[in-house]
């Protein structure tokens, strides 16, 4: 048995089955890679198609749902991007409008309700629904977005005119005149010029009521301060401008006539004074009796004064035929205080006198008093 390999002259192995020659390599080797890798595109060119029709068709619903927003059809567009998603699970976009839309589903109801509590007088409910409404719309942007904001807006100006129609209409003071004045100059609505006429001339009506009564009541400066006050609020208004000028002529004449009747009253106070202080005292009577030893002197006057008087002491004197003076001597009248017009009376008795004197006649020297 051959030890080496004639052809190549390597050792053979000794095991004669290992001394085989090898298999020749088929030649078909290179169809593999070939079928792989069509295969390979094949799949990838069909994921693409398929992954691509459904984002068009994604795409396509999204711009439907985007035009059915815009006619305010949002129930018909979450339908639309809902669709949209089931072709295309990642669409960040399409969820974003859903919740935008559902907030848009609530502020519609929202604007509904507002015009029901508005209705029933509600109006604080209703600014409270609007002011909800608006924090959930600005959490988000977009033309549509704007359109609801403007809505809401509009539903605002809506509720502020016909809160301020109703207060307007209720009786209001006019310091609640001048609040709404403001609120109505901050309304944006058509017929929110009119209202604020209305308020404007209500205002100045009021104005020129109350401050006419104080003018009826001779209270100018309080008069001309509700003017003034009112001025300030409305810039200007002829109605009150004219009383303004006839109350300011009216104080004039008013403080004139006034210091004339003080200067009358001081003149007549003054007479008056006079008349109590010098003249108060009208003598009507004094005579003397004689008895036995004795001179009985009693005399009664009256009070012409316009006050009480008190304390009065008549001075007198006792003279002959002679008019020599024999005798002087001071009594009080009584009652001790005269009114005016009442009569008082005086009287005094000398004992031990001497009785030689002829026709004797008593005079008033003086009498003095004092006032209240």
């Amino acid at each position: 048995m051959e030890t080496f390999c004639v052809s190549c002259g390597k050792r053979l192995p000794e095991d004669i089955n290992k001394r085989k020659l090898p298999e020749k390599p088929s030649k078909k080797w290179w169809l593999l890679p070939t079928v792989s890798l069509i295969l390979a595109s094949c799949i990838i060119g069909s994921t693409y198609f398929i992954t691509n029709y459904q984002s068009n068709k994604a795409l396509n619903y999204y711009d439907e749902a985007a035009e059915m927003a815009l006619i305010g059809d949002y129930q018909q567009a979450i339908n639309l991007l809902e669709r949209a998603l089931d072709y295309k699970e990642n669409f960040p976009a399409a969820e974003e409008v859903i919740a935008f839309l559902n907030v848009a589903m609530e502020v519609e109801e929202d604007i509904k309700q507002v015009e029901t509590l508005n209705e029933q007088r509600k109006f604080a409910e209703s600014f409270n629904i609007i002011r909800n409404s608006e924090a959930d719309l600005q959490k988000f942007s977009g033309d549509l977005t704007d359109q609801l904001m403007e809505e809401n807006l509009a539903t605002k100006n809506q509720t502020l005119l016909k809160q301020a129609t109703y207060k307007l209409n209720n009786d209001p003071t006019t310091a609640e005149l001048k609040a709404l004045l403001w609120e109505v100059e901050d309304i944006t609505h058509e017929q929110a010029d009119e209202l604020h006429e209305e308020v404007h001339q209500k205002l100045v009506s009021m104005t020129y009521q109350e401050a006419t009564a104080l003018l009826e009541d001779f209270q100018f400066s309080q008069a001309l301060h509700v003017i003034e006050d009112t001025l300030k609020v409305v810039e200007s208004s002829e109605q009150l401008d004219s009383l303004k000028t006839t109350i300011n002529k009216e104080k004039t004449a008013f403080e004139s006539a006034q210091e004339q009747r003080i200067e009358q009253a001081l003149s007549a106070f003054e007479e008056e004074q006079e008349l109590n202080e010098s003249h108060a005292i009208e003598l009507i009577d004094i005579q003397i009796q004689e008895e036995k030893d004795n001179w009985v002197i009693t005399g009664q006057l009256k009070s012409v004064a316009t006050v009480p008087i008190h304390s009065i002491l008549v001075s007198y004197s006792i003279r002959d035929k002679d008019d020599n003076t024999v005798l002087e001597n001071d009594v009080y009248v009584f009652p001790e205080t005269l009114y005016p017009d009442e009569e008082g009376n005086f009287e005094f008795t000398h004992y031990d006198v001497n009785t030689d004197y002829e026709r004797l006649t008593p005079k008033v020297e003086e009498v003095t008093w004092y006032l209240e």
